[in-house]
């Protein structure tokens, strides 16, 4: 019945297996333009349906124009879960399930075939993943068709994330897929990870980059082919320092809870997935921005039909890349994902009533390039004049006094003339030092902002 379905719906699924890959490699702009608003107007006319909460958010709107269509937004989406989903479950019950699956950490099963997970944990702002089966299928397989795989007989992927659930299990022929908990003690990571002895290591950057000292320490024996990001912001000092520790290339995919965004090429370029998404970057007014120029996320998902995905605005902030990727492909590439929307500073223009947005990346180098002292920081900003610092540097070196007063003299000169050149007041930085920890229960944000600002309402 759901094959079924989704043929109807949105994809020709044997068209889908064959041509992911060829899509990919040799579709011109022109190609892509069409299919993408073939698939939107499916979707659209799907969702107005099979979903009521659709039925009505649509209503009084022309269902072709989907450049006027409303956004929706991860509050919209919790507070109309039970009218949106088209399987006829309620927000209550999968809440209930997921906050169980939580207590018991058995990611194991599906809940009523379908694969049901909360995205943020247990507290915080909650939100429901939710994926049917034919749905996560068609996830895998893309991931395993188009990602450039190193070559090798058989692959043993070790899957590092919070948490877990049956969509990613496998164990064929080729490709063995094995989980490791980030819950766990780095030493049990690490030696879990020699009894594994995988060839491909995937997980979040903030656990990579501490298995990578692990593997200079040579506490971790592993020598794999590939290792892959996800889940947080890969900077490229950070991505860097991966492909050396681990001598090996580092590719990336870009996923958030709605949708399987981007993968890299072969190239090591983290390419848009224009034939299951239609991305939209905006600024701060919900207007096109052009490739280039930073810009916030809005996804429209061709693949989900169980909870319709449409002009859904993330609060992640992308740049996509002017120039196309040397691998040939037509598929728009992510030049860089900046972080949240609360991850970008803020700045007052001097003399002016007015803010400037100040990409979280100026902060990150101003702080790794002041020093190859600093183990580890994180920077907050408590008002547009204000920010707080926290080093982790090298205690077994002497004059550590001297030695912290040119470190916060650089980064200070640093983020002065990255303000300056935004036009902006320098802001007063406050120094603070000791042993930063990291709580893998939750997302690594190094760079943060903790009040309002007008700038992105």
């Amino acid at each position: 019945m759901e094959w079924n379905l989704l043929r109807k719906n949105t994809f020709n699924l044997l068209k889908f297996f064959l041509l992911t890959r060829w899509r990919f490699k040799n579709w011109n702009v022109a190609q892509i333009q069409k299919y993408q608003q073939k698939q939107l107007q499916k979707l659209i006319n799907y969702s107005i349906k099979h979903s009521r909460f659709y039925a009505d958010f649509y209503e009084g709107y022309n269902s072709s124009d989907f450049l006027n269509l409303p956004f929706m937004n991860k509050l919209l989406y919790m507070d109309n879960f039970s009218t949106l989903n088209t399987k006829g479950l309620t927000k209550e019950e999968c809440i209930e399930y997921c906050l169980a699956v939580e207590q018991s950490r058995d990611f194991s099963q599906y809940y009523k075939g379908f694969l049901i997970g909360m995205s943020t944990g247990t507290s915080g702002n909650k939100g429901i993943e939710f994926a049917t089966k034919i749905e996560t299928f068609l996830m895998q397989y893309l991931v395993y068709r188009r990602f450039p795989f190193p070559k090798a007989r058989k692959y043993h992927l070790a899957f590092i994330l919070r948490v877990f659930s049956p969509g990613f299990s496998h164990n064929g022929v080729k490709l063995r897929i094995s989980y490791v908990s980030p819950l766990n003690s780095i030493d049990n990571i690490v030696s879990q990870l020699n009894q594994l002895h995988p060839n491909l290591l995937s997980g979040p950057p903030s656990i990579l980059q501490i298995l990578a000292k692990a593997r200079v320490e040579e506490k971790l024996i592993l020598n794999p082919l590939l290792v892959i990001s996800y889940g947080e912001v890969l900077s490229p000092e950070v991505k860097a320092i991966l492909s050396r520790d681990f001598e090996c290339p580092i590719m990336e995919v870009y996923k958030s809870s709605e949708s399987l965004m981007a993968i890299s090429c072969k190239h090591g370029k983290l390419h848009l997935n224009e034939d299951t998404s239609f991305i939209e970057v905006l600024d701060q007014n919900m207007k096109s921005v052009l490739p280039g120029n930073p810009g916030f996320v809005v996804v429209s998902d061709f693949i989900k039909h169980g909870t319709p995905i449409i002009r859904y605005q993330l609060n992640d902030l992308i740049t996509v890349d002017q120039e196309k990727c040397s691998c040939g492909s037509n598929f728009r590439v992510i030049k860089q994902v900046h972080g949240r929307a609360d991850d970008v500073i803020i700045g007052q223009v001097i003399d002016k009533e007015e803010y400037q947005l100040i990409l979280p990346d100026y902060i990150r180098r101003s702080i790794v390039r002041s020093s190859n002292l600093i183990e580890e920081y994180n920077a907050v900003q408590n008002s547009p004049l204000e920010l707080s610092i926290m080093l982790q540097i090298k205690s077994s070196i002497p004059k550590l006094t001297e030695i912290k007063e040119e470190i916060e003299k650089s980064i200070t000169s640093n983020i002065d003339n990255i303000f300056s050149q935004h036009g902006c007041e320098k802001p007063q930085i406050n120094y603070q030092y000791g042993n930063l920890t990291h709580d893998f229960n939750s997302k690594l944000r190094r760079i943060r902002r903790n009040f309002e600002s007008n700038y992105f309402k």
